[in-house]
């Protein structure tokens, strides 16, 4: 397993931009809304959804004539996003935060609730148990629990 950079991990939380990820549901007229490239717009005649900075969205909500929407926040000004784990071969149960820029090895498996942070390492065949958190770069070997 490749050891991450403790200084490219320092400089990350240190200059990312902040962000604070929403997914907006809309309802009304919506052909008169326009988003900028940044935001994902899934929109209909008259329902949609958005996903993207709040900063970029509120704006566009503000001068809108609506008849509803509701706002799901990920995150307030967060500067390191969660790991996408699609690819990942390991087992990893729904209600695990992972954060970006985090190794886990083959067979892992990280079960509901378990908080990894930015840097940390899970060997192959390793459990991360309910409710463990690991902090920033935590190693964790092979085939522990």
């Amino acid at each position: 397993m490749a050891q991450l950079d403790t200084q490219k991990i320092i400089s990350t939380i240190a200059n990312s931009k902040k962000t604070t990820p929403v997914k907006v549901y809309l309802k009304g007229k919506l052909s008169e809304l326009h988003f900028p490239k940044s935001v994902h717009a899934f929109i209909g005649k008259h329902t949609g959804t958005v996903i993207g900075d709040w900063a970029e969205i509120k704006p566009i909500l503000k001068k809108a004539k609506l008849d509803d929407y509701y706002v799901e926040t990920a995150g307030r000004n967060t500067g390191v996003p969660l790991l996408d784990i699609k690819a990942a071969n390991a087992r990893i149960e729904p209600g695990a935060i992972i954060r970006d820029q985090v190794l886990i090895g083959d067979n892992a498996v990280i079960m509901m609730g378990a908080i990894i942070n930015i840097g940390a390492e899970i060997g192959a065949g390793t459990m991360i148990d309910m409710g463990a958190v690991l902090g920033g770069r935590a190693i964790v070997g092979k085939h522990c629990h």
